[in-house]
């Protein structure tokens, strides 16, 4: 990441004093279960951290009790039964980007369907994570020409599940085999781990930052939340994409040295994120003043 691209980032991050908070974006965070409530809390906490204006948690009946506890106040609830409940709220509640998949359990034909309904009825940006890639393992083609503008976050497991292709043939040509699938399909992708690729229209990023410490579990869910909070203000989502990926490097890097390798936890790094932010802007108040 350049000097450059850090600044002109930085800039639309820094708050225009009459801003209020749809100018920040809303994120529609579809995650949890009663048994995972946890995954889609640190996705709402990573998009908070990360400066999104406000955060609504769909959920079901049945898991409200278990996923509200685990949630900040912040967070507010849409309880809903179809995909149409979920296209109605989008067009409806200003909503600017959408995370689907940590932490849900469903038959994997019925989710796939479900998503599809939505994947081809919105035009915001749509992080797919977790069951929300897996239940379209052998039906990656089903991506293409979706409405919405689609990033997938897999790891190294999940997409040579997702292509059925053998781990070591990702892990030997990783970036072509990334780049291929994201430009045939429209999308970006995130392939997650050391040096994690972020890849769209044949352009390609190789991220630089993080930690080995980040390699627990609900670290990718704070990594959505970023992601969600930072497409509801760039257009550019690939840039969005990647800057998300670096800022959650960093705010891994920053709780190990809190913490140490082996004491971080995903939620440490999800409340580092206005930490790291915090720092990268100081050079830039001064001159976001003299711009405006």
């Amino acid at each position: 990441m350049t000097t450059n691209e850090i600044k002109k980032f930085v800039l639309k991050l820094i708050r225009d004093p009459n801003s209020y908070k749809y100018n920040f974006g809303h994120v529609l965070v579809l995650a949890g279960s009663t048994i995972m409530p946890g995954s889609g809390a640190l996705c709402c906490l990573g998009a908070l951290r990360a400066g999104v204006g406000l955060v609504t948690y769909a959920v079901k009946v049945k898991s409200l009790t278990q996923i509200s506890m685990f949630s900040k106040p912040e967070v507010m609830f849409f309880i809903y039964k179809t995909a149409a409940d979920i296209i109605e709220f989008v067009k409806t509640k200003k909503v600017s980007s959408l995370i689907i998949g940590p932490g849900l359990i469903d038959d994997s034909n019925v989710l796939r369907n479900f998503i599809l309904k939505i994947l081809f009825s919105v035009n915001i940006p749509i992080i797919l994570d977790a069951s929300g890639i897996s239940c379209f393992n052998s039906y990656s083609d089903k991506f293409k020409n979706t409405k919405a503008k689609l990033i997938i976050t897999p790891h190294m497991g999940e997409f040579s599940k997702l292509l059925n292709i053998h781990i070591e043939t990702i892990r030997k040509f990783k970036q072509k085999i990334t780049s291929e699938y994201a430009t045939i399909n429209s999308l970006v992708c995130v392939l997650k781990g050391k040096n994690t690729i972020v890849a769209s229209d044949k352009r390609i990023y190789i991220n630089d930052t993080g930690t080995p410490a980040m390699s627990i579990a609900g670290s990718g869910d704070v990594l959505c939340g970023i992601i969600a909070a930072f497409t509801s203000i760039e257009s550019d989502i690939f840039n969005a994409t990647k800057f998300a990926v670096f800022i959650h490097g960093l705010a891994g890097e920053m709780s190990e040295k809190a913490r140490g390798q082996i004491g971080v936890i995903a939620s440490d790094i999800a409340e580092n994120i206005c930490y790291v932010i915090k720092d990268m802007m100081i050079p830039y108040i001064n001159l976001y003043s003299m711009i405006k």
